[in-house]
């Protein structure tokens, strides 16, 4: 399984996928990398995919 973070920052109708400086969405192995990389976000989400 692979994990993403989704930003919600401002509500759902902005919502975007967190990526590295080059533009490439973050992808995790597991739940628990992604809960460590989603607190620095402001208002995210980690999504199972």
């Amino acid at each position: 399984m692979s994990f993403i973070i989704i930003e919600t920052f401002g509500g759902p109708e902005f919502a975007i996928v967190v990526t590295d400086q080059d533009g490439i969405n973050l992808v995790f192995d597991t739940r628990q990398e992604a809960e460590e990389e989603k607190g620095n976000c402001q208002d995210a989400i980690v999504v199972e995919i």
